[in-house]
């Protein structure tokens, strides 16, 4: 008698594998700016992301073109939801730590219910309304960290809170595209819009950079970033959207704060402290709850 032939979840073992890219990412670029300025690195980087991207699109669809009455769109979406995430997310991340980076980005979708909430696109229940609740009382605490926060970590917090912000603007202004053209294609175009002024920014930076002096981990963190954690990931993540569905994709976005701190612990020695961890319960509780209503 044949035994029944297992199936390998390859579809959810892909969503897996984006947020533990994800999660490490925070650390490997932090380690990057040891060599590099994150300006600098943003905008080498945004040289490399859309030649890329563009070309994996190509081979996959033969086309790269969007419609005229989509262009509005697409370029709101490209300079807030990439260009202006990048920005707020990079000198973010420079201030303050991975660990409560990953944290704090981890509240996106919080933001994108009350923007729907607000606009009147979807109404939220009183288990979401008690969610968002929850996951703010999560943020409050990775905030406020009494005697021990300076004012460079608290201004690098809040930028991360507006790079979260500026993702939601993502998530929802990208709608419109996303009912006629594949994920795959809308990110491509997008990232590409978005990398004209992330590397003119960063153009100042780059000119004061000894490239040659920077060492392998700082070119190693670029590739990173570049090849796994932008074309890779993307085309995991999205995949799994169309696969398996957003309900379930959402359940594997809920472990990227707990993985971002490990990551954070395990490649840049940051202590996993109380709260970190109550941050890491609330917010995560919250997402749930949110997502249940």
């Amino acid at each position: 008698m044949n035994s029944p032939k297992r199936i390998i979840p390859w579809n959810d073992i892909g969503l897996l594998a984006t947020i533990l890219i994800w999660a490490g990412n925070m650390s490997i670029v932090k380690q990057s700016f040891d060599s590099m300025p994150p300006l600098a690195f943003n905008s080498v980087r945004f040289f490399f992301v859309p030649i890329l991207m563009l070309s994996i699109v190509w081979f996959v669809e033969k086309s790269i073109s969007i419609e005229r009455g989509l262009w509005r769109d697409a370029i709101l979406v490209g300079l807030i939801g990439n260009a202006g995430y990048q920005v707020f997310f990079m000198i973010g991340l420079n201030l303050t730590s991975a660990a409560t980076s990953a944290l704090l980005i981890a509240t996106t979708p919080i933001w994108v219910a009350l923007i729907s909430q607000v606009r009147g696109w979807e109404k939220l229940s009183r288990t979401g309304w008690i969610g968002i609740v929850i996951s703010f009382i999560g943020v409050f605490v990775i905030l406020f960290d009494g005697a021990t926060m300076s004012t460079n970590t608290m201004i690098g917090d809040i930028l991360i809170l507006i790079s979260a912000m500026c993702w939601a603007y993502y998530t929802i202004g990208a709608k419109p595209m996303l009912a006629k053209y594949s994920p795959l294609r809308v990110t491509a175009v997008t990232l590409t819009i978005g990398g004209i002024p992330l590397i003119l920014i960063g153009l100042s930076e780059v000119l004061t950079v000894n490239w040659l002096a920077v060492p392998w981990q700082g070119w190693a963190g670029m590739a990173y970033s570049v090849v796994l954690s932008i074309a890779l990931a993307y085309i995991l993540w999205y995949n799994g959207v169309v696969k398996v569905g957003p309900t379930r994709t959402g359940i594997y976005a809920s472990l990227l704060p707990a993985a971002g701190v490990i990551s954070a612990n395990l490649i840049l020695g940051d202590p996993i402290t109380t709260r970190d961890l109550i941050g890491t319960v609330a917010i995560v509780g919250g997402l749930l709850l949110t997502r249940r209503g």
